[in-house]
């Protein structure tokens, strides 16, 4: 009995020693990362949004950021009015932390970049967001327009941009493909089968959630 609480209390400090929560891994994260953020402005936002303020500060570029949610594997910052990141963090098979960063655009066209870190801020080449093709986001479409439909596909398959959400809660991925090449019918038309798809993570990769 001694021996196997021994093995547990082993385990859980081993666990502790990884899981480090999101508002530290924010903190001590390198200035490199979001150079426009300095250790300064992401802890006093931190502070601010634990103790129920408005976490806004300003940037080197004296633009303001704002940290609009926080949980312990979550965060989402609005870095302007039309850019923001979401960091999540992921558990790895064998207890260790895998750091997801997603930068996006929002406008003109909505467009994610997503990088992956180990918990010292070390680049991971063996994690990799699934990359779908275009058609993958399109449900099936009556033969009458499918033709019409696959036109569409290929022009947003010359200047394709997708953007990624994390949610809050799960460690799930939504990604959506834009439209933004389209002309108007073929927005029309393209809008009406366009569906989002779902990546689950489950501790070594990606596997697609529903049809």
């Amino acid at each position: 009995m001694k021996r196997i609480i021994l093995i547990l209390i082993f385990s859980f400090s081993h666990f502790l020693t990884f899981a480090q929560p999101m508002s530290e891994v924010f903190t001590v994260m390198p200035d490199s990362i979001l150079p426009l953020l300095t250790q300064k402005n992401r802890r006093d936002m931190v502070d601010f949004y634990n103790n129920y303020m408005e976490a806004k500060v300003r940037n080197r570029l004296n633009d303001y950021v704002q940290l609009d949610t926080l949980t312990p594997d979550y965060l989402r910052l609005r870095l302007s009015t039309v850019s923001m990141a979401e960091m999540k963090l992921l558990q790895t098979e064998d207890s260790l932390q895998v750091i997801c960063l997603i930068q996006s655009i929002t406008s003109p066209v909505r467009d994610s970049r997503i990088t992956f870190y180990d918990k010292n801020w070390q680049r991971l080449n063996w994690v990799e967001m699934p990359k779908p093709e275009t058609a993958d986001f399109f449900s099936p479409a009556p033969d009458s327009v499918a033709t019409d439909l696959t036109f569409a596909q290929r022009s947003i398959d010359d200047l394709r941009f997708v953007e990624v959400k994390a949610d809050p809660c799960e460690p799930v991925f939504i990604l959506t493909l834009t439209d933004s090449e389209l002309n108007i019918d073929e927005k029309k038309l393209a809008r009406r089968f366009l569906r989002s798809l779902r990546y689950r993570w489950t501790g070594s990769g990606f596997v697609k959630e529903g049809n």
